[in-house]
């Protein structure tokens, strides 16, 4: 007979301590809260898209996951090292693109906010250990999002609706319609994670505010919004177990929007002269609320019976059985109903892309208003293919093939795209990740930003199989999966990448994907052996003691290389701030200040506009126009430092330089109407 190996009971004590989840420490949760909470809460401060905000906030960040990295070292999972590389790898080829790019500026800014992300997200990883913590991130999320959703409520029955609206778009608190919706659709599926719980206490005010939230996303007439959400259903429904309790969770919450929607379309449908009558807005509030509180007490209702039949033994699986096949009522239906507007959906959807190719339809410059569109687009946007994502995307596909491997650096598609645009629409970038990667960083960040999307997909397929077996890791999987795939599909026909408040809510939806966490819940600990999932070739690779180390390494010098970055960016910005708060009250402090900036950062052109209107202040033309002409070594094809030139030689009476610097800047710039017009007169100034 073999003898069993003797082992010391410290051995053995050791063993079973390093598989039980970690204390949740208070400053742990504390850490977690203020970021879930700070990201869902983003919408009232803009999603910290101004760099004033986001550069001092992401600076500790860095500094917090410096701390966190050095006091608890991160040994990542296969996905999470993927995920991380190409997060950190995008801020680092982005700085890195500096050395071709035309604007330095926009390269570092770009670089600095990627590394920020990266930082925010090993944060994150550092703290999320055990799934109860990824419960308190998310949860906190997903509350800052209730918070902002239920106040758009209160607004919308207040006294002045109208102030949430943009041309009868949903455009308030955030400032960005878009965003908006995108906001709403991720804590959508925050909430849903919650919908599918057993506890009718828990599972039906959940109902009621996804209702709320998918009610104020309808709100926005967002079709990336839309797309958005259609994708994130697709992908939940068929990638997590446990569908059919999901299915009838998202049919009651359809069926209260569907009862909801009249009022709510009818915003977009009667604003009168760009406002909304306030009657139209109490309207829409008193519908979605009526909604939410409805399907909140059916559902409570529906999992309050669930539960007692479930408990019933020979009820239960005649239950389950008839709630699968009733679910085939419904898609049968929508089968037939497709293939009875077959012709009609073809000859509709023919129409669109006719619209979206040749830029015709809503918004020739951007916007959609109910005038500018056919009648069944009046009644909503969702519906309709016109716009001008075409045009972005078109320039930003031919810039790739010109410059394929490189790019043209981070954050300069302006200029290639002012050069050849077809609209007169002013944009930063071309409302596409992909795209932007693309267009801006070449093939290398094209595929670091696929690393990145494969190392959250990867961790979601591994997530996937522990939600099998225990209902803890299947809300997560919902919530955190649900709430990135909408950033993605939106950020993919948009930018929500570049809201930080927005980008911060689906790196911590990513956080729970991707994060190497102990299983806590009775549910997971007694399970069989056949839900351990077994480490890959590729995830031991991962996570090989040669590999940890080149990887904590890395990490570290690319956290020292992002602080010094933001401090730089952070100083230059503080100065420049001054100067121009300066501008008018002491024009010789501005200057001084300006120079202060131009000292820490003298690639900053929008420093020298400020130096340069100090200057005229004091009717110093050639040094005002001395100034420019720096800004204008640096970034020599930015039609707008050309412009500024002509403004100067105006002042001086010289029409026949105007004439020239005008002619340039519309040559940078052929659809601008008013520098054409400018360029053929520049006395037109003085008029």
């Amino acid at each position: 007979m073999r003898r069993r190996p003797h082992r010391r009971p410290g051995v053995i004590f050791f063993t079973k301590m390093t598989h039980l989840p970690p204390r949740d420490s208070p400053a742990a949760i504390g850490v977690l809260l203020l970021l879930g909470l700070g990201a869902g809460l983003g919408p009232f401060f803009f999603a910290y898209y101004d760099a004033s905000v986001w550069v001092p906030i992401g600076l500790g960040i860095v500094v917090a996951c410096a701390i966190g990295v050095v006091a608890r070292p991160l040994r990542p999972s296969g996905p999470a090292a993927l995920t991380l590389g190409g997060l950190l790898g995008l801020g680092v080829w982005s700085l890195g693109s500096t050395a071709w790019a035309e604007s330095v500026e926009n390269a570092v800014v770009s670089g600095n906010r990627w590394l920020v992300y990266g930082a925010l997200l090993t944060l994150m990883l550092v703290l999320v250990r055990s799934d109860r913590r990824a419960v308190w991130l998310l949860g906190a999320a997903g509350g800052g999002v209730g918070v902002v959703a239920l106040s758009v409520l209160a607004r919308l029955l207040g006294s002045d609706p109208a102030t949430l609206f943009l041309n009868g778009r949903l455009n308030a608190p955030l400032g960005y319609i878009n965003g908006e919706g995108c906001l709403f659709v991720m804590g959508f599926w925050l909430c849903m994670a919650v919908v599918e719980s057993r506890r009718a206490l828990m599972a039906g005010p959940a109902a009621a505010l996804a209702t709320l939230m998918a009610g104020l996303a309808l709100l926005s007439q967002s079709r990336g919004a839309a797309l958005a959400m259609a994708g994130s259903l697709i992908v939940v429904v068929a990638l997590v177990p446990g569908r059919t309790r999901r299915v009838y969770g998202l049919l009651v919450v359809a069926v209260g929007v569907a009862l909801a929607a009249p009022p709510l379309l009818h915003v977009y449908r009667h604003t009168a002269a760009g406002s909304v009558p306030p009657a139209i807005g109490h309207a829409a509030g008193r519908a979605v609320l009526l909604a939410a509180v409805t399907v909140g007490v059916a559902w409570a209702l529906l999992t309050a019976s669930w539960r007692f039949v479930g408990s019933q033994r020979h009820l239960a699986a005649r239950a389950r059985t008839s709630g699968s096949l009733l679910l085939v009522v419904p898609a049968v239906l929508a089968l037939a109903v497709a293939a009875g507007s077959a012709h009609r959906i073809e000859h509709d959807v023919r129409d669109q892309w006719h619209a979206f190719t040749h830029l015709a339809g809503p918004g020739a410059n951007g916007g959609t208003t109910p005038s500018a569109t056919s009648s069944s687009a009046a009644t909503s946007r969702l519906l309709s293919g016109g716009g001008n994502r075409y045009d972005y995307w078109r320039i930003a596909w031919r810039v790739w093939r010109e410059r394929p491997v490189l790019g043209v650096g981070a954050g300069n598609y302006p200029r290639p795209y002012y050069q050849r645009r077809a609209t007169t629409e002013d944009i930063e970038q071309p409302h596409s990740i992909e795209l932007q990667a693309l267009s801006e960083l070449g093939l290398v960040g094209g595929l670091l930003l696929a690393c990145f999307l494969a190392g959250v997909g990867w961790g979601a397929v591994r997530m996937r199989r522990r939600a099998t077996h225990a209902p803890l890791p299947r809300a997560l999987t919902v919530g955190g999966l649900g709430a990135f795939v909408a950033w993605l599909a939106q950020t993919s026909v948009d930018w929500m990448h570049l809201l930080p408040g927005l980008t911060a809510l689906a790196l911590a939806a990513a956080t729970v994907l991707i994060g190497p966490r102990c299983r806590s819940g009775p549910a997971e600990t007694s399970a069989s052996p056949a839900m351990k999932v077994p480490r890959s070739r590729l995830g031991r690779a991962f996570t090989s003691r040669s590999a940890l180390a080149l990887g904590a390494s890395a990490v570290v010098a690319t956290l020292a290389v992002a602080g010094a970055s933001l401090s730089r960016q952070g100083l230059a910005d503080l100065y420049r701030s001054r100067a121009q708060s300066e501008l008018h009250a002491n024009p010789a402090s501005a200057i001084t200040d300006a120079n202060r900036s131009l000292d820490v950062d003298p690639d900053a052109v929008q420093t020298y506009y400020v130096k340069a209107a100090a200057l005229a202040r004091f009717d110093q033309a050639a040094a005002a126009e001395a100034t420019l002409r720096q800004a204008l070594a640096r970034e020599p094809a930015n039609f707008v430092t050309w412009t500024l030139l002509g403004d100067i030689a105006v002042r001086e009476r010289r029409f026949g330089a105007a004439g020239r610097d005008y002619a340039r800047a519309h040559a940078l710039n052929p659809r601008n109407v008013p520098l054409r017009q400018l360029a053929d007169d520049p006395r037109a100034v003085l008029r």
